[in-house]
């Protein structure tokens, strides 16, 4: 891909922010003082078919927590569970996202193959981590599902500019939720996977 094309392809996800900040802003309840609900890791993958035609897939993810009472606490991080997955198969992964989620915060996830080296440096994830605090500013205070929409939209758009040879393998959300798993499917670019995200871990 050339230099061109990753210039191109940033300026689309950076504009997709852009112009969702010229939406109307609706107004909306504030939950007050949601409780911590402590560690928030990924559980389990299921490998429903790899994306890979030869060779195993390599997944990682870009997951963001939006406080579900505060629109000015987010974050952005890399989680990585260091898997090699194929078809057909179930792996624990017991990986930890974050140590201090909030109950009833939201999680938009974009997952992916990597591919030799990741893509995604640093750098450009403190970048990426700073379009979602814009995002989220602007669509905390939107309908559940507008907020949905629009955070996996900036999410996935701003990750894919800065893609090179790594592919998407999805996107999806859940709500945390103590004492509870949620199940999220990503299906893309031919791979087909379940994801469970827990506060606890498995065997």
């Amino acid at each position: 891909m050339s230099h061109l094309s990753r210039k191109v392809r940033r300026a689309v996800g950076i504009l997709a922010v852009l112009a969702a900040s010229t939406a109307p802003v609706l107004s909306a309840a504030v939950p007050a003082n949601a409780a911590a609900a402590g560690a928030l890791r990924i559980t389990k993958i299921d490998c429903i078919e790899r994306s890979d035609l030869f060779g195993a897939d390599n997944p990682y993810f870009l997951v963001f927590i939006g406080n579900p009472g505060n629109p000015d606490l987010d974050t952005t991080v890399e989680v990585d569970p260091g898997i090699s997955t194929d078809s057909g198969h179930t792996y624990i992964a017991n990986t930890v996202i974050s140590n201090s989620a909030q109950a009833g915060a939201l999680t938009i996830s974009v997952m992916l193959d990597q591919d030799d080296a990741k893509d995604l440096t640093a750098q450009e994830i403190q970048w990426i981590g700073n379009n979602m605090h814009n995002a989220w500013q602007i669509y905390f205070w939107k309908s559940k599902s507008e907020r949905i929409a629009g955070l996996r939209s900036v999410l996935r758009s701003t990750v894919d500019s800065y893609l090179v040879n790594d592919d998407i393998l999805g996107d999806s959300y859940a709500t945390v939720v103590a004492g509870q798993t949620a199940v999220m499917p990503f299906t893309d670019d031919g791979g087909d996977y379940k994801v469970y995200y827990g506060d606890a871990p498995v065997s």
